[in-house]
């Protein structure tokens, strides 16, 4: 699913089968299994959400949010962000731009299911000391 959710094509067939294949790893990081949560994030899933939750099309950033908080929720997801600063500097830095452009285009109160995912990104990296 990777090179789907990967694809440079932004093409509506193509952003289609991204929003779908990150649904099935959301449905997978949905269960709270720290053994799937430890498999994503060995296989960098944080840095194709992050560029996705930069770049995407609404849904797909929505949904890359979710499987961000859910890694996050994880105390092994937690400590794999926070492990570096360069990491977590990157995951704070997308989520503040995110905010700051649901404020310049007026989309805070329409978007709050994604501005309830950030929120919560923020405290959960918040509990770490870094």
């Amino acid at each position: 699913m990777y090179p789907l959710i990967n694809t440079p094509n932004k093409s509506r067939p193509y952003e289609h089968l991204k929003v779908t294949s990150l649904g099935v790893i959301g449905a997978l990081v949905k269960g709270d299994d720290s053994d799937a949560i430890k498999y994503l994030v060995k296989t960098e899933l944080i840095v194709l959400c992050l560029r996705i939750m930069k770049k995407g099309n609404d849904l797909a950033k929505t949904v890359a949010t979710f499987i961000v908080l859910k890694i996050l929720t994880d105390n092994m997801g937690l400590e794999y962000v926070c492990r570096t600063e360069e990491r977590l500097y990157a995951v704070a830095q997308i989520l503040k731009d995110m905010v700051e452009e649901m404020e310049k285009t007026e989309t805070l109160g329409k978007e709050l299911k994604m501005l309830r995912q950030i929120v919560r990104c923020f405290l959960r990296l918040s509990e770490n000391a870094k």
